[in-house]
């Protein structure tokens, strides 16, 4: 798999770079929080249409030919950006690059999950999330260089475009075409509730966090620079969770880490409101919020991952999780910029802290289900 982990770290330091640009780039243009929270929105939106239509191009052309294709589509949109700077036309970019960047995760974690038993899944998940740290990391930090516009957006482009070559210069063997099916994300609900929950509310947090942070450090009248190392340190944060998130949800189930993740965050997210933490204070808190909340979406995927006999529906399952991932994250920043709007800072901090409270309660009325032993199962047909 190391054609797939070596395409993948590029493309996650060209999201990154791109992602947490834009809110500093608007707001530098004298757009409000909501213009941004809404422009943000779009990337989601476009998310949401990847999850549903993209499976129907990798069922047709393959996992590596797709990931070309949407690799090369997300590198053009990523350099038109520097045509204009009008807000519709960059909001329709997002949109568009919101289906490729999650047809590309769709494509990379239903590789994963096909080639993955359930006893080690997590810890393999986890690697992946290692990978999506550390690069997303090495991305923000590339802001502190403090590039001019069109600079930001043609590396990030560079980064994008050179995902796809690993694996069309390595030989890998890729996984077999999926069927392409419908969603029905009742049927998933009703078999693993949490890991719907989970992924919504963790599309909300760090899909919230990617998009909105920039202007949570702006609001404070900190400077573009610290807002670098804020997310660089959140990053490190989600980075250190996965050497050893994986072994405690192998071990201890799903539902025992989900609740620890959480907790870390909520209680990381009582100390912004309890006290006023200085920048540096502020920067060590980051960390232990990356730690709380970037392992959330690989905790619910493996959950629902568990319940799942069929191989053939990794790809399926993988959507619908993703779908409502996506959902969370398409609603993530038109709140947050409402809250921010009118709470400035605050909205923020209070927005994390509601939610992250609200997934611990409803994890601990759930069972903790083992990776070895199934309460319910698909079969054919029950997409």
């Amino acid at each position: 798999m190391s054609a797939l982990f070596a395409g993948a770290c590029f493309l996650f330091a060209g999201n990154a770079l791109i992602v947490s640009s834009i809110g500093v780039i608007l707001k530098n243009n004298g757009a409000s929080s909501l213009a941004v929270g809404l422009v943000s929105s779009c990337f989601f939106i476009g998310a949401l249409c990847g999850t549903i239509f993209s499976q129907k191009i990798i069922s047709r052309i393959g996992h590596i030919r797709s990931f070309g294709l949407f690799a090369a589509g997300f590198g053009i949109a990523a350099m038109l950006h520097t045509l204009s700077e009008n807000l519709i036309f960059w909001a329709l970019l997002r949109f568009f690059i919101g289906i490729c960047y999650y047809s590309l995760l769709m494509i990379i974690e239903s590789w994963l999950n096909e080639k993955a038993k359930n006893s080690v899944r997590s810890r393999i998940l986890a690697f992946y999330e290692f990978v999506f740290y550390f690069s997303f990391g090495l991305g923000t930090l590339i802001i502190a260089l403090d590039l001019d516009q069109q600079t930001v957006f043609i590396v990030s482009a560079s980064l994008i475009l050179l995902s796809s070559l690993p694996l069309n210069l390595l030989k890998i063997k890729a996984p077999l075409l999926p069927k392409s099916e419908k969603i029905s994300i009742p049927k998933i609900f009703d078999i693993a509730p949490l890991a719907i929950v989970t992924s919504f509310i963790a599309g909300m947090l760090m899909n919230g966090f990617f998009a909105m942070s920039s202007l949570f450090i702006l609001l404070q009248n900190f400077e573009a620079k610290a807002l670098s190392y804020f997310m660089f340190c959140a990053m490190m944060g989600g980075f250190v969770s996965q050497t050893f998130i994986g072994t405690i949800s192998d071990k201890m189930g799903r539902k025992i880490a989900i609740i620890m993740c959480a907790g870390v965050g909520l209680a990381t997210m009582m100390v912004f409101i309890l006290l006023n933490p200085s920048l540096q204070a502020q920067y060590f808190l980051a960390i232990f919020l990356g730690m709380g909340i970037f392992s959330l979406y690989a905790l619910a995927l493996a959950r629902a991952n568990d319940v799942l006999v069929d191989k053939n529906k990794t790809v399926e399952l993988g959507r619908g999780v993703l779908f409502c991932y996506s959902l969370g994250s398409l609603i993530a920043p038109l709140i947050l910029g409402i809250l921010m709007e009118y709470f400035s800072h605050r909205g923020f901090v209070w927005f994390y802290a509601v939610l992250l409270g609200i997934l611990i309660l409803f994890a601990i009325n759930k069972p903790n289900i083992s990776s070895k032993k199934f309460k319910k199962s698909w079969k054919s047909g029950d997409f």
